[in-house]
């Protein structure tokens, strides 16, 4: 016996196949059977049948009879192949049964004397009783012969006196225990599609567990299904629904019910949704846990499917006008007394015709929107579009998601009536001041992202108990962040000293990432500057702040990773710097903010091409064209491909190629398309000399050492390089002397 065991879609039936061919290869005689779900109307020893009934179609009834020590009449019981002598009357009484196992064991053994016998049994695990009857026999009373069962099965949903039985099997020698090999990373990579980054991929392969059949379907879907209401190709909706069709009427139901009530599902809502009684509500329960459809948590009060996959498919497989009323029966039982999250709420208020308040279902909409700002902007800005009703907030919240989705036009248009003073709240100005700033710097309009800051509404505070008022020193602190973000962004020469200094005032009135934001900024406008030690410093402080955080803490501040990590890297900590930018690219494009994703990803590939990581280059740079390509930023998508172009160079092994034309191959986050990076024949003898030294990814400590000059000199050099080159890191250095250093060349020739 060869047991096999995995969940659903590891690779069970193909291992299976691969030992089938090898048998047959080796001139064994190789025959395989499907059990289908037990629950549905099929074949006694249905799996036997399939396997050895056209096998047995072949055979001479006196040879077969010779094989069987005479038992072939037992066999035409079962075996519509074999010629029945009288009418057929299928065995029921138990001795009769026993004669057809009796006769199924004569028939294996001499079909394995007579050469070698392998039988495949596929998905043991839906077999029907008889056939799981027969494979208990066979294996307390094994075939002679040289014969093997090699049998595929889900251990979760197993017989369980079939799996004691296969225990002692396994104990005592008489069969063998394998599961698929688990995916190699690079196998698993290979599933997926090369334009997502190596953070998204990892990220995949954990919330998979390196199934394949999950990985192929967060291939087609681009998403782990953390959420509903995905769209799945109709090749993996197939496979998916497979599992599925042996349910009972009313399992499928509540199946169905649970995929539109959420996870983890509440059974109070699952029971208003699906319509059922308590006793009905049980044995579907009991039916999906017993199919492992679902699984439930500790204490069996709330369920989960026991993949995201199936819930996908459970949804998509529901009629659509039964899914408008589910979905108004999950917001009405969601609307009624208790915490309920208007995230939840707000998903069913969105696909139903409901009888919720027009002003209640507004609220909920917008309450949901700036929830999921952050996490999912495309379906914010739905929410937001549905509350506009709800007046300015909501209109903020709209351009917001609009600006993260990469749609920085109409953003732009709907942000515009909100950053007068004339606007209702001053808060609410303000907030799309800061929007529009982020907008016309994606575009690469940074005079006039800097001109709206500079002209942001001033927001007051009062105290009412004293009387003071004043200005709000936090959210001016935040707009001077803003405005340095755009002066590093813009790449022309060092930062307004000045607006520096300004910020460093207001350090006092930040906390949290907003603080730890801040002190990434004037690290890397420091490094710029060439001010080392003061780089060092803040850019300490800021991974101390910022690495402290959830993710869902810093998120509104990823632009202050980003500029820590270019920090780091002119630093020389380039593991620092890539840890950084690795967790901003994962945030972004696991979140699907579309716009940022660009910087991040031609930073990372940057990283990649400095060390000579080709491979992981590609992906990256493939990864910000992707999103780029998505927004309405001709800017961004000329950056994104910026790496692109830095890979070709490299692959042109022409010595006389000009350089000059390249574009950068690592823009920041909001980075400058009119501000090309110079060659290196604008350095002198010395800045060459450092700039190779650093694409060759020595820390100053080293280029000193190696220079014979001090770690103060090469800080100057490197300050002058950043500014000469028009870049913000040693990864953007590298990749200029990497498209004018070509492989076997002299490093001094460069």
């Amino acid at each position: 016996m060869i047991e096999i065991q995995g969940d659903r879609w590891t690779g069970k039936s193909v291992l299976l196949s691969r030992i089938l061919d090898e048998a047959a290869g080796r001139g064994w005689r190789a025959v395989s059977g499907y059990a289908e779900s037990r629950t549905l109307p099929n074949v006694a020893f249905g799996v036997f049948v399939d396997a050895l009934d056209d096998l047995l179609a072949g055979c001479d009834p006196e040879q077969l009879d010779a094989r069987t020590d005479g038992q072939t009449a037992a066999l035409a019981t079962v075996f519509p192949s074999v010629p029945a002598a009288e009418p057929r009357v299928f065995p029921t009484d138990p001795l009769e049964r026993y004669r057809v196992f009796r006769a199924v064991r004569a028939l294996l053994g001499s079909l394995g004397a007579d050469g070698g016998l392998l039988l495949g049994l596929d998905n043991v695990h839906w077999a029907d009783e008889a056939s799981l009857a027969l494979l208990s026999y066979l294996l307390r009373h094994p075939p002679q012969g040289d014969t093997v069962i090699a049998l595929t099965h889900r251990p979760r949903q197993v017989d369980l006196g079939l799996r004691s039985v296969l225990n002692l099997a396994v104990d005592t020698g008489l069969a063998r225990r394998l599961g698929p090999p688990e995916l190699s990373d690079e196998a698993a990579r290979a599933l997926l599609p090369g334009d997502l980054s190596r953070p998204r991929c990892a990220s995949m392969l954990t919330g998979s567990g390196r199934n394949p059949g999950l990985l192929k379907a967060f291939a087609a879907t681009r998403s782990l299904l953390d959420s509903g209401g995905h769209v799945l190709p109709l090749d993996v909706l197939t496979e998916s629904l497979r599992d599925f069709r042996g349910l009972s009427d009313l399992g499928r139901l509540v199946a169905e019910a649970a995929s539109v009530v959420g996870e983890p599902c509440g059974l109070d809502v699952l029971q208003a949704v699906a319509q059922v009684t308590d006793a009905e509500l049980s044995r579907a329960i009991d039916e999906l846990i017993r199919q492992d459809l679902l699984r439930a948590d500790a204490g069996a009060a709330r369920l989960r499917f026991s993949n995201p996959l199936l819930r996908a498919a459970a949804y998509q497989s529901a009629g659509p006008g039964w899914l408008l009323g589910a979905h108004a029966r999950a917001a009405q039982a969601l609307s009624g007394p208790g915490d309920r999250s208007p995230v939840l709420l707000a998903g069913h208020l969105d696909r139903a015709f409901t009888t919720v308040d027009d002003a209640d279902r507004s609220r909920t909409l917008l309450a949901a929107a700036r929830a999921r700002l952050w996490a999912d902007p495309a379906r914010a800005a739905d929410w937001a579009r549905r509350a506009l009703d709800s007046g300015h907030r909501a209109r903020l919240v709209l351009g917001a998601a609009q600006v993260l989705d990469g749609r920085l036009g109409g953003a732009l248009r709907v942000l515009h009536p909100l950053r007068d003073d004339s606007a209702p709240d001053p808060g609410v100005a303000a907030e799309a001041v800061r929007w529009r700033a982020l907008a016309l710097r994606l575009l690469g309009r940074h005079p006039e992202a800097d001109a709206e800051l500079a002209a942001a509404p001033a927001v007051e505070t009062s105290d009412a108990d004293h009387g003071v008022t004043g200005l709000d020193a936090a959210r001016h602190g935040t707009l001077l962040s803003d405005r340095l973000v755009g002066q590093l962004d813009a790449r022309i020469g060092a930062p307004d000293g000045m607006l520096v200094t300004e910020l460093l005032g207001a350090l006092e009135t930040l906390s949290g990432a907003a603080r730890g934001r801040a002190h990434a900024l004037i690290a890397a406008a420091a490094a710029r500057s060439g001010a080392a030690e003061h780089a060092e410093l803040h850019s300490v402080v800021a991974a101390r702040l910022l690495d402290g955080l959830s993710d869902t803490a810093v998120v509104p501040r990823l632009d202050g990773v980003f500029w820590l990590a270019v920090a780091e890297s002119a630093l020389g900590r380039e593991e620092a710097a890539r840890g950084h930018h690795e967790r901003g690219l994962r945030l972004a494009e696991s979140r699907s903010l579309r716009a940022l994703v660009p910087g991040f990803a031609a930073a990372v590939g940057a990283l990649d091409l400095s060390r000579g990581d080709a491979a992981g280059a590609a992906r990256h740079a493939a990864c910000a064209q992707y999103a780029a390509t998505g927004t309405d930023s001709d800017r961004l998508r000329q950056e994104a491909g910026a790496l692109c172009a830095a890979l070709a160079a490299l692959d042109d092994p022409a010595p006389d190629e000009a350089v000059d034309d390249v574009p950068d191959a690592a823009p920041p986050l909001t980075p400058d398309a009119g501000a090309a990076p110079r060659p290196l024949g604008s350095l002198s003898n010395r800045e060459t000399e450092i700039a190779v030294l650093v694409s060759g990814g020595r820390t100053n400590q080293q280029i000193a050492r190696a220079l014979a000059i001090s770690h103060k000199t090469v800080e100057t050099h490197l300050g002058r390089i950043f500014k000469k080159l028009r870049v913000s890191s040693r990864a953007e250095v590298a990749a200029v002397v990497g498209r004018a250093h070509r492989p076997g060349r002299a490093a001094g020739a460069a």
